[in-house]
């Protein structure tokens, strides 16, 4: 069986918000019990973790959202087979995309919610390797949110509405990471949110240790398939576990202050980990010694596994970091931006600020919308969504890291 253990990414045994969920865990079942719930994506890797939390409360009626027929399978079963099943009095699984008009018309007509959480996204950097990607990664971070925000604002405007971000939204250098920043000036600073009377919030992830689509899913799987690893050089990241992705989720969801978004106390000096040591600890938890090959040396990694494995060795190739969008190491705090003291021991508390207007914030909206639509004819490419980004995220146009080499290339 393969080991996959998260103290060797979070280098934590126990959960950073542990006194955290202990200390507001009377609040948190106030603001809960018998209430009506909406959880978008719950099928993904966080908003699983967050639904499993959701589960010991006592809820009034709990609607998964995910257009993954098969995410909200595997939820229902987990949920029925489980020694302790959800507390909640019903749960409804529905097939749906959120920005879809079936999502749109299931809102208007199924009553009002008391807390969405929206955890639907394109997240990963791989998605700017053509325009149309880039587009779909647009459409469902940006415009689909501000179509939602409308719908709410219409069907549930008192609602406690969540949707959550990334520590790559904070002076991003990918399309992922702008168009998430872009989804905060939706969340605080559209005329969507200006309109909408309950409370937003967000919150910057660091990255989940072996979510869905990850690098280190990818170690179990190729250790799995009786492959080489694979990791790049010179990239550190900040991780979380699953527990503690739903524990952030619950906590600035149901807790959070309007216009807040929410990071986790970690310390760059201490946290930020080097993937190509992550790599290492992760062979070492399953029995082998790293052997190192460099990119060059792939197809020599391949020939030697057999042997390599037999003497408890496995081999690693390590990457250059030289793809698209790709940033060498993650924050979680944007240029002009502070982070400040909040309610909770483990999160600093980022008040939204920006330098746009309602008004051009609206207007960058209409025009991804108008492109979406076929009413813009220009023709859509990677230099004009990037201009169309960079009219919404502050000196993205300088920093975007742009190659022609793609993640989806890489071993």
């Amino acid at each position: 069986m393969i080991e996959c253990p998260d103290h060797i990414a979070t280098g934590r045994q126990t959960s950073l918000f542990q006194a955290d969920m202990a200390h507001h865990a009377r609040a948190l079942e106030i603001g809960l019990t018998g209430k009506r719930v909406c959880i978008i994506g719950g099928g993904g890797s966080i908003g699983a973790a967050t639904l499993h939390l959701l589960g010991q409360y006592d809820i009034g009626e709990l609607v998964i959202l995910d257009h993954n027929e098969n995410a909200l399978a595997a939820l229902a079963r987990q949920f029925q087979s489980a020694p302790e099943k959800p507390r909640a009095r019903t749960i409804t699984y529905l097939p749906i995309d959120f920005g879809s008009p079936i999502a749109e018309i299931y809102f208007q007509s199924s009553g009002t919610f008391d807390l969405v959480l929206n955890f639907a996204a394109l997240k990963h950097v791989r998605t700017e390797r053509d325009a149309f990607s880039a587009l779909a990664l647009i459409d469902t971070n940006i415009i689909k949110q501000a179509r939602l925000l409308r719908v709410l604002t219409q069907t549930s405007p008192k609602a406690r509405y969540f949707s959550v971000s990334t520590d790559k939204a904070a002076n991003p250098v990918s399309f992922m990471g702008a168009s998430k920043r872009a989804m905060e000036h939706v969340l605080f600073g559209s005329q969507s949110s200006e309109n909408f009377r309950g409370k937003v919030t967000s919150a910057r992830f660091a990255n989940v240790a072996y979510s869905n689509g990850s690098l280190l899913q990818s170690f179990a799987d190729r250790l799995s398939a009786q492959v080489p690893l694979a990791a790049p050089v010179g990239i550190s990241r900040f991780f979380v576990s699953h527990q503690e992705a739903g524990e952030l989720c619950l906590l600035s969801s149901v807790l959070g202050d309007d216009g807040a978004t929410y990071i986790p106390k970690l310390d760059p000096a201490d946290n930020l980990v080097a993937m190509e040591d992550v790599a290492r600890q992760f062979l070492n938890a399953n029995g082998y010694e790293p052997d190192v090959f460099t990119l060059d040396e792939a197809d020599d990694a391949k020939a030697a596994l057999e042997e390599l494995s037999k003497a408890g060795k496995w081999p690693l190739i390590l990457t250059p970091a030289d793809t698209a969008g790709e940033k060498p190491y993650e924050e979680f705090v944007s240029a002009g931006e502070t982070a400040s003291l909040s309610a909770f021991h483990e999160l600093y508390a980022i008040p939204y600020r920006s330098n746009l207007t309602t008004s051009e914030v609206e207007a960058s909206i209409e025009r991804f919308e108008a492109l979406m639509t076929g009413q813009d004819d220009r023709p859509v490419t990677l230099d004009l969504l990037k201009s169309e980004l960079s009219d919404l995220v502050e000196g993205f146009d300088a920093s975007h890291r742009a190659s022609a080499k793609r993640l989806d290339d890489r071993i």
